[in-house]
Formats: C-alpha cells, sequence, structure tokens
C-alpha cells in the first residue's frame, strides 16, 4: 500500500485570478487568507498521508512471514480508498471545469474594460460584470470544495468499517505479536485523526472563500 493510497490532489487555485484588477484592503486580506489555508491543507496532506503510509509499512514489518490473516481486510480497504480518491478526483475535475469556464469570462470581463477606456458608463457596466463573474469563481470553487467535504463524509463508514476490520482481525491473529497489534491501533487512531484534519482544512477553506465573496460584494456595492 503506498502513499498514494491516502493521497489527495492539492487545491490549485490559490488566487481569484492573476489578473491586473485592483482590490480594496477587506479583499486583498481575504485572497491572502485563501491562500493559507490552502497551503495548511497542502502541509495536512502530506503529513497525514506519510503517516499513515508510515503506520502500513509497520503493520507489514511486524506480521510474521506466512500470517495472512491482516492481508484480506488490507486489501479491502486499499480498494475503497481507491474509490473515494476516484470520486474526490471527480469532484476536483468538475470544480476546474467550472473554474475555467469563470476564469474565461474574466479575462473578457478586463479585456472589454480595456476596449471602453474613457467611456464611463460602459466601464461602470463592465465592471460590475467582472466582480459578479469573480464572486461567481469562488461560489464554484467553494460549491467544489463543500462537494470534497461531502465525499469524505460519505465514505467514512464503509473505511471505518475496514479500518475495524484490520483491527479485529489482527486482535483474533493468534500469531500477532504485541508490536503487530499496537501497530494497527497506531493506524487505526491516525486515520480518523487524518479524516478530521483534512476535512477541517477543507472546510476552513470553504469559509475564507465565503469571506472572499462577501468582501467582493461589499466592493461592489461601495
Amino acid at each position: 500500500m503506498t502513499h498514494r493510497t491516502f493521497a489527495e490532489g492539492l487545491e490549485s487555485r490559490t488566487f481569484l485570478s492573476a489578473l491586473p484588477v485592483l482590490f480594496n484592503t477587506a479583499v486583498k486580506v481575504d485572497r491572502l487568507l485563501v491562500q493559507i489555508e490552502l497551503l495548511k491543507f497542502r502541509n495536512d496532506l502530506f503529513v497525514s498521508g506519510t503517516k499513515l503510509t508510515n503506520d502500513v509499512r509497520t503493520i507489514h514489518k511486524n506480521t510474521a512471514a506466512g500470517d495472512t490473516s491482516l492481508a484480506a481486510p488490507l486489501a479491502q480497504l486499499k480498494s475503497d480508498y481507491k474509490t473515494m480518491r476516484d470520486q474526490l478526483l471527480q469532484d476536483r475535475l468538475k470544480e476546474a471545469a467550472n473554474a475555467v469556464k469563470d476564469e474565461a469570462a474574466i479575462k473578457l470581463d478586463i479585456l472589454q474594460i480595456k476596449k471602453d477606456k474613457g467611456n464611463a458608463s460602459a466601464l461602470t457596466a463592465d465592471h460590475t460584470k467582472l466582480m459578479n463573474d469573480r464572486v461567481q469563481l469562488q461560489n464554484d470553487l467553494i460549491a467544489g470544495l463543500d462537494s470534497r467535504v461531502a465525499t469524505r463524509q460519505s465514505f467514512e463508514t464503509t473505511i471505518s468499517n475496514d479500518t475495524q476490520a484490520i483491527v479485529t482481525a489482527a486482535n483474533n491473529d493468534t500469531a500477532a505479536s504485541a508490536a503487530l497489534k499496537a501497530a494497527v491501533i497506531k493506524f487505526a487512531a491516525d486515520r480518523v485523526t487524518s479524516l478530521n484534519k483534512l476535512t477541517f482544512d477543507l472546510q476552513g477553506i470553504s469559509t475564507v472563500r465565503q469571506m472572499l465573496v462577501n468582501a467582493l460584494n461589499a466592493a461592489q456595492s461601495t
């Protein structure tokens, strides 16, 4: 079972769009908060994946030669993690497709602003559309994050049952050493901690993105 078993693709869009449009202080601060939350998720994802992978390696290391008691439940866990990863990938691809569409609209908005330079009434409408499209981008990213949180939560029962099956197999294994049983218990505890941490991180990203939406809407109304 490799590190990828517990890995998830990283959020890549840390900013609204790398385009030359000025923002007020509140928007700038919220953009920075989004970046901070994304970096936190990136770090926690790496740390959690590494820890779980090391836990499984320790389980294999402490499994006696020829002892296959844990083989089936470990294989089931790996299979279910793959299914979850595949669903998370679908969630991210849908989010990315929506974001690409929104970013294309933003680029066209900025191009139109340049074309309408000197036309006050046209520029007012252009800037309104630009702000609306930026808000739409953030809303689509929030929806993508919420979808990934929901996916993780929907798989929690299945993966919890898989983990408990590993613990049960170790407890029922007459050949299992104390070290093996301890390694299994550590893996089970670390998995719960990992899930909670990553779900909390994704919810945090969603929260600060909503703050960014609010700041953008406030800037538009001033």
